[in-house]
């Protein structure tokens, strides 16, 4: 009903209600190009494909407006003329495109009055003769039997439609008596004097208080408003970041007029589901839900926004908005606090495209000379055994590049919200075992040994990721531990989590007894680009990556990661894992 409504009922347009007539019409004559033999009068079809152009051509240019309000009926009849010859010129009272005809009843029957059912019944008899003006020889009993059945048909389908139009008319006519009774109201509010007197007094009393301490602030912008989000506050630094004057905005602009239009057009539809209705006061009104929605509980949201200053220059700033509550708990403005982040977020932006754009192009070197290293490796021509050790030292070092180009290139994928797991059913014992025999080059060449207590542990994860985890941990264990000292790695079930949830998941847990870490760089750890300072001092290589992609992993696969360390006695990192990541179905 709301569907028809919008194209027949009386708030559409004289254009509006020729819409479906038009587009059904511009589908027959897809129709017909696709299937060309339905046509057997082309000149027919030619002559009714113009007056439907017609149509909407007349309901834009005519001044319909000016005319009495039976005028715009003209156009529905002429579709129905329209739909006549297009039967006629394409198999007459056999034609696919009948059904048409009901369209342009429903235009008429919710036009005021009941002329239009008695026009829309009328037509659809004519409809239905006009094959038979043609051709005279195809009148018969069937030709009047269709003429009743449709015409009823036609008068049941347009009673209907103009019953519910009239309906939409009731309720618009209730809707205004509403709002006269509204006025009313309102009159009596503002003869209540007394009441608004006093709490503007203690209104006024606040925003004193108020103003004295944003004055006070010069380094940010704040703005406080009345409920309305008219300007009440505007503080030096709000002046210095948006370049308006103090007397240009309070109590004369809207918060609003700060903000980007299109950003806080496309934010109120995100939040509501519609555009914002309305214009001036009552747009600003609506749209400054779309900034201070988020705070309507109380306390303060913190969001970036784009603000636009007087000389049309765009700032990215970090808004926080605190709704302002008086004594009786009504609201009575909001107060912004905005700080300019355009630099912090456009220097994030450039890193993470630096990031991205230097690790595609170190990639693709990378991979060419290890296929080229394997087929050196495996050609025909036998290698020396130094010939062959130089090209192991270059393989482990084009690896160890290429290694790190993934990294960078998934932490890339992490901030851009792109990281994804395929979980699958695997086995951690078998993904720790092929870890450990990958590090043990590297073990034996720092003199570390590796100790491996793992059992068959299965559940649903991504073995690719947690390969990954397994290797980081592996590697960083390896480097921070001194020659002759031990790195342990041990898988398992996790029998706590089997007995909260009823499946078990599973512990993976890599200590060493190298350096440790001093306690106050624990909870830095799993930071991007965070160095340790016995990484700085040991000049161990590495750029700091491996534990925040590890942390991000185990995250992504609903599980935790921690870290416990002793200086000078060695670290352990536990894994623990859920026996299916968040929202992956039980088999």
């Amino acid at each position: 009903m709301r569907l028809v409504s919008r194209f027949t009922g009386p708030e559409a347009g004289v254009l509006e209600r020729q819409q479906p007539f038009v587009v059904a019409f511009a589908l027959s004559m897809i129709v017909l190009w696709l299937v060309p033999s339905l046509v057997t009068d082309p000149a027919l079809v030619a002559v009714a494909a113009a007056i439907a152009v017609a149509v909407p051509v007349l309901a834009v240019l005519l001044p319909w407006q000016r005319w009495p309000e039976w005028a715009p009926d003209v156009l529905p009849v002429v579709s129905l003329l329209a739909i006549a010859l297009l039967r006629t010129g394409t198999g007459g009272p056999g034609s696919v495109f009948a059904a048409l005809i009901f369209l342009p009843v429903l235009t008429l029957a919710a036009q005021r009055g009941r002329r239009g059912v008695v026009i829309a019944t009328v037509g659809v008899v004519a409809v239905v003769f006009t094959p038979v003006v043609f051709e005279p020889a195809t009148f018969t009993v069937q030709t009047v039997a269709r003429a009743i059945v449709v015409a009823l048909v036609a008068l049941l389908q347009a009673v209907v439609a103009h019953e519910a139009t009239e309906r939409l008319r009731a309720r618009n006519a209730a809707l205004d008596r509403l709002r006269v009774h509204q006025d009313e109201l309102l009159d009596i509010v503002r003869r209540d004097a007394e009441v608004i007197a006093r709490v503007a007094s203690e209104r006024e009393l606040a925003l004193e208080q108020l103003v004295s301490v944003i004055d006070s602030a010069t380094e940010q912008a704040i703005i406080a408003t009345d409920s309305a989000g008219v300007v009440q506050v505007f503080n030096a630094g709000a002046e210095r970041l948006l370049g308006f004057a103090q007397g240009e905005v309070v109590g004369r602009a809207n918060l609003t007029r700060f903000h980007e239009p299109a950003e806080l057009a496309e934010r109120y539809r995100a939040l509501f589901g519609h555009d914002a209705r309305g214009e001036g006061a009552q747009a600003d009104r609506r749209l400054l839900e779309a900034v201070v929605a988020s705070a309507s509980g109380g306390g303060s949201h913190v969001r970036d926004w784009r603000w636009v200053r007087r000389d049309g220059e765009t700032r990215t700033v970090r808004l926080a908005v605190t709704r302002r509550v008086d004594a009786d708990g009504a609201s009575s403005g909001f107060v912004v606090v905005a700080t300019d982040v355009t630099a912090e977020r456009e220097a994030a932006a450039l890193k993470e495209q630096f990031v991205s754009l230097v690790s595609h192009e170190l990639r693709t070197p990378l991979t060419a000379v290890l296929g080229y290293l394997e087929l050196v490796q495996d050609g025909t021509d036998p290698l020396t055994d130094e010939q062959r050790e130089y090209l192991a030292i270059v393989e482990r070092n084009a690896r160890r590049q290429l290694r790190l180009v993934s990294d960078l290139l998934l932490t890339a994928q992490l901030e851009a919200g792109r990281f994804v797991i395929t979980p699958q059913d695997m086995d951690l014992a078998e993904v720790a075992r092929t870890a450990l025999a990958s590090a043990a080059y590297s073990a034996q060449a720092a003199q570390v040994r590796l100790v491996e207590h793992v059992e068959t542990t299965r559940l649903v994860a991504d073995p690719l990721r947690l390969a990954q985890v397994v290797d980081n941990l592996l590697s960083n264990a390896i480097k921070f531990t001194q020659p002759g000292g031990t790195v342990a790695v041990s898988v398992g079930p996790d029998r706590d989590d089997h007995a909260a949830t009823g499946e078990a998941g599973a512990v993976l847990e890599v200590s060493d007894s190298g350096v440790g870490i001093a306690p106050d760089e624990i909870d830095q750890l799993t930071q991007r680009f965070f160095r340790a300072g016995a990484a700085a001092r040991g000049a161990v290589p590495g750029v700091g990556l491996g534990l925040s992609i590890t942390r991000a992993v185990v995250e992504a696969h609903g599980g935790t990661l921690a870290i416990a360390s002793t200086v000078g006695e060695g670290t352990t990192v536990t894994v623990r894992l859920p026996a299916r990541p968040p929202e992956t179905p039980a088999a």
